[in-house]
């Protein structure tokens, strides 16, 4: 049995202008890190010829690659050119489905490198997510960016940059102690919550040009937060992340309601920041505290659930069981 195991991630800044639209006219930027938070993806033989597929949503079976309902599933196979080798594939996530937190892109990446070592080769990161997003962005008519695949196969806190599906990575340059705080200024916190991407995104495209002065601003902020973070800056990091939620609720798609205004309302209150991750209203509320204002947090959040979490610099990665 083959195992990939691929982290979730937390966008910081600059999201949204990793959409193709976007990216291909004036080049994006994102800040984000990966988490101790994964997909998990397993491939075995089939056992009578049929491809079966487990995943949150239930269970299938098809005789043919086309008759597969799982979007992901069914083009990560076609990608590696097995359409004709029935497998058993299972998804697993560590968080609710749709949770905003980059569960597809990396569950896709996990499917093209679970595959490839099916079949006996090794998939480099940085190919599988150029794989992933193609599949994403192209193959599935925009149902994201090009940010999730690049940041989960990489792993790390990065900065990537967009020139349409071109992507380059830096890692940014934390010293541990800088690391650390950093880590201990964050904090997670479910809300039950759950919606789908793309229609918000859709909603993007179709007024993307009233858009585009919010979206250089938010790559702005981006570049902003970059140098927060690597100067320790930890009080203007909580600026930078907080300002894009502002930026994200007037942006013109599915990212504000009553209860993300009450949220991030709550949130300042206590003098933290915070931000609704994705793109559109997810499942999780990011908050940055930069005085440990934690218990605060805590008492203002009470009707959420807290969910531990670690910074992770590990990117995809593939075993045989």
């Amino acid at each position: 049995m083959i195992v990939a195991t691929t982290p979730l991630r937390l966008p910081l800044g600059g999201g949204l202008t990793d959409l193709r639209a976007y990216a291909e006219r004036y080049a994006g930027v994102t800040i984000s890190t990966t988490i101790d938070l994964a997909t998990y993806v397993s491939v075995l033989p089939t056992l009578d010829g049929r491809f079966e597929v487990h995943h949150a949503g239930g269970f299938e079976t098809a005789s043919s690659l086309d008759q597969i309902r799982h979007d992901l599933v069914r083009e990560a196979l076609r990608a590696q050119g097995m359409g004709d080798t029935p497998v058993r594939v299972a998804v697993w996530v560590d968080v609710a489905g749709e949770s905003g937190l980059g569960a597809s892109g990396s569950i896709t990446v996990g499917l093209l490198s679970a595959l490839a070592a099916y079949r006996g080769e090794i998939m480099p990161a940085e190919a599988a997510a150029e794989a992933a997003a193609h599949i994403e962005v192209e193959v599935l008519g925009g149902a994201s960016g090009y940010h999730d695949p690049h940041v989960c196969a990489r792993g790390g806190l990065l900065r990537l940059d967009y020139e349409g599906a071109r992507v380059r990575s830096r890692s940014l340059s934390l010293g541990q102690e800088q690391r650390r705080a950093f880590e201990r200024s964050l904090m997670l916190f479910a809300s039950g919550r759950q919606a789908r991407t793309k229609p918000s995104l859709d909603l993007l495209r179709a007024q993307f040009e009233r858009a585009v002065p919010l979206l250089h601003e938010l790559k702005a902020l981006a570049l902003e937060l970059e140098a927060a973070l690597e100067a320790g800056d930890l009080s203007t990091v909580a600026t930078c992340i907080g300002a894009k939620q502002h930026l994200k609720m007037r942006l013109p798609g599915h990212f504000s309601d009553g209860f993300v205004e009450d949220v991030v309302a709550r949130v300042e209150a206590t003098g933290a920041a915070a931000q609704v991750p994705g793109g559109k209203i997810s499942g999780y509320v990011l908050v940055c505290c930069p005085g440990e204002q934690h218990e605060p947090v805590r008492r203002a959040l009470g009707d959420l659930r807290e969910v531990p979490f670690e910074l992770s610099q590990r990117g995809t990665r593939v075993v045989s069981v």
